[in-house]
């Protein structure tokens, strides 16, 4: 009897472990608009952002993308988003980036997120952070981070149900942004009011009660969720950049595939298959898969599994997934489609280092610059006044000529040089 008390409070603590892993810190940063490898760009003026109209942008469109992979959607917290602000605030003050702040520094208030939402006012230290800096629209951020397979398990999370967003800008320096988003649930904060679990000592709160309160959306959220989602839409391309890497040795990788269980209702999953396969149904042999043993930074739980691709995926392009897996001794299989990002411009693949386009004056054209390696992002941009240049991503740029010209403009971009000859507007 003692012997199978023993096993069962160690495989409960096992359990909770693992849950609680989840409400650890992610570390990640994009910086300079998840650009930090592009020097030399002409810097133009970017508009004020409406922080509270972003911020309750941002909680429409994570509650659209979390509704989408089967989960209860987000409620905003005043007391979380009143963290997110002051750690918003903080990094915005101090010019810096990431999850920790430094006593000694100005706007202090923790810290560690589980010490800035008390600080706040809310009970439980338990939180999961997402961080992004320096990107100009919520948009940006939250996909920035949803490529980012880490900080897509913080979104994708089983246990949360609310959040707090703050959304802040440098106005000396409108593209140092900061984007805070943390993220807990309400029947943690609501274990850690009452009066028996004030200032708990470590341990205090039995498994059992902490248990129920994690799981207490176990019925409303999918048993499974996948990402991409089934017949996803508008998916960025390409993964980037993510603290801790998972794919140290690249500087450009596919977007990334992720499966995950609901702890809840599963004991053991083990993977058999996991593919991917472009719109031509051939099958992507160039990937990697990690699940909780392979994760190089052991941030996956034994739920989780990720496939990437190691080569960037293509604009405009549908792919299919085959998972397949022995889920507590039943084969359990998902086949799904997804489609990457489709633009309203035209597209041109530039692959020779010489390239030469016509366009036209006020109408936007997307430059796409296949990566030839694992390393292959832009590195140096320069451009005329006259040239409009935003950034898709690090090998895709959305270029618009705002004046013609009666000689061709060119643009050295990376390796490549593009010879734009411009006409005035199209009919």
């Amino acid at each position: 009897m003692k012997e199978g008390n023993r096993v069962m409070k160690n495989n409960l603590r096992t359990y909770i472990l693992g849950i609680l892993t989840l409400f650890s810190i992610y570390l990640y940063f994009l910086s300079e608009n998840n650009l930090k490898s592009i020097t030399n760009i002409i810097i133009k003026d970017v508009p004020l952002i409406e922080t509270q109209i972003e911020e309750q942008a941002a909680l429409n469109y994570l509650n659209e993308l979390r509704k989408g992979a089967g989960l209860v959607p987000f409620t905003s917290n005043n007391q979380l988003k009143i963290a997110a602000h002051n750690h918003g605030n903080y990094l915005i003050s101090n010019d810096t980036i990431g999850h920790f702040e430094d006593a000694n520094k100005s706007l202090f208030t923790g810290t560690y997120a589980s010490d800035r939402i008390i600080h706040a006012g809310y009970k439980t230290p338990l939180v999961i952070e997402n961080v992004s800096s320096n990107n100009q629209n919520y948009k940006e951020s939250i996909e920035g981070l949803f490529s980012a397979i880490y900080h897509r398990m913080a979104f994708l999370d089983f246990q949360g149900d609310e959040i707090g967003i703050g959304i802040r800008q440098n106005l000396d320096k409108k593209t140092k942004t900061a984007f805070v988003y943390n993220m807990s649930a309400k029947a943690l904060n609501k274990l850690y009011k009452e009066k028996k679990f004030t200032n708990p000592k470590e341990g205090y709160i039995p498994n059992k009660i902490l248990t129920k309160a994690l799981n207490i959306h176990k019925d409303d959220n999918s048993k499974i969720v996948i990402y991409p989602f089934k017949n996803q839409k508008n998916i960025p391309a390409a993964f980037f950049d993510e603290l801790p890497d998972p794919l140290p040795l690249h500087l450009v990788s596919g977007f990334p595939i992720s499966v995950s269980f609901n702890q809840a209702h599963f004991k053991e999953v083990k993977l058999l298959k996991f593919e991917l396969f472009n719109h031509n149904g051939t099958l992507i042999n160039n990937t990697l898969i990690y699940d909780h043993k392979s994760d190089p930074n052991q941030r996956l739980n034994n739920f989780d599994f990720v496939l990437f691709p190691l080569t960037r995926l293509d604009w405009s392009s549908q792919y299919q997934v085959k998972f397949v897996a022995m889920v507590d001794g039943k084969k359990i299989k998902k086949d799904w489609s997804f489609s990457t990002r489709t633009f309203d411009e035209p597209l041109h693949r530039v692959t020779s280092t010489q390239n030469r386009f016509t366009i036209h004056k006020n109408e936007s054209n997307i430059f796409y610059f296949p990566p030839n390696s694992k390393i292959d992002v832009l590195h140096s941009l320069m451009y005329p006044a006259n040239i409009d240049i935003d950034f898709i991503d690090k090998n895709t740029i959305k270029l618009t000529a705002l004046k013609s010209s009666d000689t061709p403009i060119v643009l050295n971009i990376g390796r490549h040089t593009l010879e734009l000859d411009i006409k005035t507007e199209s009919i």
